[in-house]
């Protein structure tokens, strides 16, 4: 039996936690929405939270301490890798990532830490139950293509970014700054955090974003 926590109680969270419980494992739903969280917590009979499951004092509050898995399945790719990336931060054994648009590049994927990455063509709920409850099985799962990339990226001493903080930097819409690499570790950024020449950022980019995004680092 594994203790799993997911973030996201749309479709694919519904039935996957459904799924899980039936198998006698012990599941805690984190959404936004409140009725979602009323409405699994009185038919599947579940411990749900209602909260930003990319914050960590909503993931302490969920249990991610004792998780055997977490997995993110919200309908936003930056709030799904930013959730994976905070959990992962704070010792998640396992992580399992939704990317609706994403062309995944393999290495920096590993760097992420990410242990199972799950595209569209694969979010059939019964597909990442067996995935989660038999890591073994696949240690990364590289699925599909998309219309986006993660790139990273080393800073310039003239790039437009260098020297702003995060909040002030004007980010191509479809682009997001998803963490940083600080003398090898990776760092999920705040707002406030300035930008530095030699900083190596990962960016979440639609393709049509990236030749925009590389002039301006």
């Amino acid at each position: 039996m594994m203790y799993i926590i997911i973030i996201g109680a749309g479709k694919v969270g519904y039935h996957l936690t459904k799924i899980l419980l039936e198998e006698g494992h012990d599941v805690v739903v984190v959404d936004k929405d409140g009725d979602v969280c009323h409405e699994i917590a009185t038919e599947l009979e579940c411990v749900t939270i209602r909260g930003d499951g990319t914050k960590p004092r909503i993931l302490e509050e969920a249990g991610i301490y004792e998780a055997d898995a977490i997995v993110t399945l919200t309908g936003s790719d930056e709030t799904n890798l930013i959730a994976s990336l905070t959990a992962k931060q704070m010792g998640a054994k396992y992580v399992a990532t939704r990317l609706g648009a994403l062309h995944y590049d393999e290495e920096i994927l590993k760097k992420l830490g990410l242990d199972l990455v799950i595209y569209p063509e694969a979010a059939a709920a019964g597909y990442i139950a067996e995935l989660i409850t038999k890591p073994d099985v696949l240690d990364l799962a590289f699925i599909s293509r998309g219309d986006a990339e993660i790139l990273e990226l080393e800073v310039k001493p003239k790039s437009k970014i260098a020297g702003k903080e995060i909040s002030e930097i004007e980010q191509p819409q479809g682009t997001a700054i998803i963490a940083i690499i600080e003398k090898g570790r990776l760092v999920i950024p705040k707002p406030s955090r300035k930008i530095k020449a030699g900083d190596k950022v990962l960016i979440l980019a639609k393709k049509e974003k990236v030749k925009e995004i590389k002039k301006m680092i």
